[in-house]
């Protein structure tokens, strides 16, 4: 299937006041507002998956528009130069010069992808699961049988029926980050499916803070040892 996509590039212009979850605030309502103004264009919209997400990406702010986020994100950033949000104010840097077309499902080949931001895999039950389970291979068979359920929620979220089972391998290393009040397993790597995903794209949980970010590397065998 095909999924509509537009891009933007963002520089905040006072990066000390900064504040992606403002910015992340502004997109939602002006998607809401985009939203009830164009009911009438439903197969364009997804409700499960979100429709723009923010990502920070080491020092690069990366705005996505996906189906009726990318015709939102096309509309707010014609003729113009910065996008401001409460006391926050970006420059655009780049944006897509149309929206694009790219392809979203199962492939004859498979994929190989990078998690460019960490990667919410687990629940509270999981992690105890995961914690539980003695030695490695154990640990990567629970957490690849994870990987692929996130991909089959994020097909069917976007409402693709998979005509094949999605079929994944993964070199997968977890750390624990400090986010809020409490210590949080993540996990960082890449992983090769038969799936194709367009770059930027979330998975997991927190996807529309911009957890679980992906982007398409060169195919090369994700076991080998680094």
């Amino acid at each position: 299937m095909l999924l509509k996509i537009f891009t933007l590039t963002l520089d905040p212009v006072d990066p000390v006041q900064f504040s992606i979850a403002d910015i992340r605030a502004y997109f939602t309502v002006k998607l809401e507002e985009y939203t009830v103004l164009n009911k009438s264009n439903d197969t364009a919209f997804i409700y499960r998956y979100p429709a723009v997400q923010c990502k920070q990406i080491k020092n690069t702010l990366i705005i996505i528009g996906i189906s009726q986020g990318a015709a939102l994100l096309e509309q707010l950033s014609q003729d113009l130069n910065k996008i401001s949000a409460g006391i926050n104010t970006c420059t655009i840097l780049e944006r897509d010069a149309v929206i694009r077309n790219e392809e979203f499902g199962i492939s004859d080949t498979t994929h190989t992808y990078e998690f460019l931001t960490p990667w919410l895999a687990l629940n509270q039950q999981n992690a105890k699961k995961f914690y539980d389970l003695k030695g490695k291979p154990d640990r990567d068979a629970f957490i690849r049988r994870i990987l692929i359920g996130n991909l089959e929620t994020l097909a069917k979220s976007l409402g693709y029926k998979t005509p094949v089972p999605i079929t994944c391998e993964a070199k997968i290393r977890f750390r624990i980050d400090w986010m809020g009040r409490e210590n949080v397993m993540v996990f960082l790597g890449k992983f090769k499916t038969n799936l194709r995903i367009p770059d930027y794209f979330g998975m997991g949980q927190s996807v529309s803070q911009g957890f679980g970010t992906i982007k398409r590397i060169p195919d090369i065998p994700v076991n080998e040892d680094e």
